[in-house]
């Protein structure tokens, strides 16, 4: 969602634009900024859920997976891109918006059960001395 409030920034800028005024270059600074905020928070979390939600034997499986998503996704954002020279700038920068605000509250909706399905993988135990020499000795 905060990636999709960058989308929003170049909306505003694509408005003003539309004046015949050339778009302040806080449009595009704003822009960067959320979406490097919401890459960075992303990123890290969609890995650790992949991580905790895949069986063992197919993690690395499942991470070539992320990263062959990724790829497409980079496929479909060149295809957006091209659309855009037809579309606007503005009609496809608010629907990028659009789509991560409501792909967004979806997955909000669906959290809980995302979190039960890590089955406590979060829950860090301490061992005591005891129960490591106990594994040690069997």
């Amino acid at each position: 969602m905060i990636t999709g409030t960058g989308f929003l920034m170049m909306s505003g800028a694509a408005l003003q634009a539309q004046t015949g005024v050339k778009a302040m270059l806080i449009w595009l600074i704003l822009s960067y900024l959320l979406q490097v905020i919401g890459e960075l928070s992303l990123s890290p979390v969609a890995l650790s859920f992949i991580t905790k939600l895949a069986p063992a034997k197919y993690a690395s499986i499942m991470m070539g997976v992320y990263f062959a998503a990724t790829g497409l996704g980079n496929k479909l954002a060149g295809l957006v891109g091209e659309f855009a020279t037809k579309a606007g700038e503005l009609e496809v920068f608010t629907g990028i918006f659009a789509f991560c605000v409501l792909f967004g509250l979806l997955l909000l909706v669906f959290f809980k059960k995302l979190k039960a399905l890590t089955h406590g993988a979060e829950d860090i135990k301490e061992i005591t001395d005891d129960e490591t020499q106990a594994v040690l000795e069997s």
